[in-house]
Order: C-alpha cells, then structure tokens, then sequence
C-alpha cells in the first residue's frame, strides 16, 4: 500500500508540472518573427513584415522590399505560400502585380507591398495561399511559416531573358486585422 501512494504522489507531481508547462510556458513559447531572403540581393528586414489574418481569417503579407544589390531589377510578380522555396517555379505566378504595378527598383531602393488603404508603394493585398493554391486560413495569434518569392528580371540583361525568382523565409504571428 505504501508503494502505491508514493508512486502514486510521484505520478500526481510530474502530471501537474506538465499541466503548468502546458498551460503557461508553451503558449508563451513564440516562433521568431522573420523574413530573410536567400539572394543578398534582396531584403525584407529593414522593416519589420506583418502577416495580417483578414475579415474571413485569409493571411495577407505585408512587406517592404529592399534591392541591396548593385544592378537594377524589374519587380514582375509576387506570391507568398506555404510551398517550400525549392518547389517554386516560374508557373506557380499567378500575376499578382498588374503592368503599372510592376517596378523598376535601382540599387538601393525600395518598395512597399500593403493594403490599398495604405501609404503602401503597391496598393495590394497579397494573399497567403497554400500548396494546392487555396487560401492560407490562419486566425489571429496564429503562427505562419512560408516562402515569399519575386519574380524580376535584371534591368542589365539580354531582351528575352526568362524571369528570375528570389525566395525569402517568412515566419511570425499572424494578426488582427486594423479597425
């Protein structure tokens, strides 16, 4: 009998420590918020990206990008998915930037993508979508990990080159929409 009780207080401790760990330490456990390209071309941590759910609970990226290289790109597309950045091809674009909206961003400049609502330089919401091209559905305080990519061309290069794709990981919380 006595056996049984010491074990048994034993047992009692290590479940309400794990209870304690689940119920306060974990949830504060957070991912890094982070957005890193894998080209030193290009860069999104100047300022800090937010990952904003909308009214439906759709993420949506918004991100300034830096060209920290020293040739001038054109900025043709961009996407923001769940697809690893080795998997991305240059049909996974779906043509999310219209003519206007497409860039031309010189050494050292940079470009802001937000809401049309925004003082954004690209008035427009890019969509999280997942492998099979559905909407990324996150709530608010959820966490994303995904692939930002750019589809650009150098300015410098022969007419007729094909499209070049820079890919960044993108990780963080996702947030309240404003308002």
């Amino acid at each position: 009998m006595e056996y049984l009780v010491t074990y048994g207080l034993a047992l009692l401790v290590i479940l309400l420590v794990l209870g304690i760990l689940f119920a306060v330490v974990f949830p504060m456990l957070k991912a890094p918020s982070d957005c890193k390209f894998t080209d030193p071309s290009f860069s999104c941590n100047q300022k800090q990206h937010a990952l904003v759910a909308d009214t439906s609970n759709n993420v949506n990226i918004l991100f300034q990008l830096d060209n920290t290289g020293s040739s001038a790109i054109q900025v043709l597309d961009v996407i923001c998915t769940t697809k690893a950045a080795g998997n991305l091809k240059t049909t996974d674009f779906k043509g999310a930037l219209t003519a206007t909206e497409q860039a031309t961003l010189s050494s050292s400049q940079s470009m802001t993508f937000g809401p049309p609502s925004s003082a954004a330089t690209v008035k427009k919401d890019i969509t999280c979508t997942k492998d099979d091209g559905s909407n990324v559905v996150l709530t608010p305080n959820s966490q994303f990990h995904g692939t930002l990519a750019i589809q650009y061309k150098n300015t410098e290069e022969v007419p007729g080159a094909p499209p070049r794709i820079a890919t960044a990981t993108v990780t963080g919380t996702v947030q309240a929409p404003a308002g």
